[in-house]
């Protein structure tokens, strides 16, 4: 729990977690990579980082250059990871809110930056990078070993709920099987994810869960 004002809330759960766009297969700008589930994907890849308890969708533009974090399926979701987080505002609190990730974003320096921002990343374990050298990657695989953090870390999943939402209920996988290029799919993610944002801050005030934006968009 966090206090803010003499008051205790509930301390804030984030996630960090890029999902494959699939493009058509004549867009030259799109690049072969893979999916959550390790297929190959010839597409695209967005890059989020939300609210797992309200669904509002905190960065989805890399700082400073604002442009959205839509990137060719080949990229590794660590550096844009990165950049995400180093553009958003600090948080403040009692205690660090929880930043999730999977073991893409196992990198010391992606560590630190959410340390500067006032947040504590847990990742999965790298086991292709090794035992951890740095005192951060160190101290998070000490973490995954205890049952409150391994329990906080299965919320993780949670992410793919509104990667669902984006590319089914709202259309934006529709969408892209109609457009070419970065900058136009770059468009319609912003399109949508600035609408589901909206409607996930409204239903958060109203003490809704993210997944009734299925049921407002219908």
């Amino acid at each position: 729990w966090q206090r803010q004002g003499g008051e205790k809330t509930k301390r804030r759960v984030l996630a960090l977690d890029a999902t494959a766009l699939p493009a058509q297969a004549t867009d030259s700008e799109a690049r072969w990579g893979r999916d959550s589930k390790g297929q190959w994907v010839y597409g695209y890849k967005l890059h989020l980082l939300l609210d797992l308890d309200t669904g509002e969708i905190l960065a989805h533009k890399i700082a400073p250059t604002g442009l959205t974090s839509v990137t060719p399926a080949n990229r590794h979701d660590g550096p844009v990871g990165w950049a995400l987080v180093r553009g958003i505002a600090s948080w403040e609190g009692e205690k660090p809110s929880l930043l999730l990730g999977d073991s893409a974003y196992d990198a010391e320096g992606l560590f630190q930056a959410a340390e500067e921002k006032g947040l504590l990343l847990l990742s999965g374990h790298n086991r292709r990078r090794g035992k951890p050298r740095g005192r951060r990657r160190g101290e998070n695989l000490r973490r995954l070993q205890r049952g409150a953090y391994r329990r906080l870390y299965r919320r993780r999943w949670e992410v793919e709920t509104v990667f669902g939402l984006l590319k089914g209920s709202l259309g934006l996988a529709a969408c892209l099987r109609r457009v070419r290029g970065l900058k136009a799919v770059s468009r319609q993610v912003t399109a949508v994810v600035t609408a589901f944002s909206f409607v996930a801050q409204v239903l958060a005030r109203e003490g809704l869960p993210p997944t009734w934006v299925a049921r407002v968009a219908a």
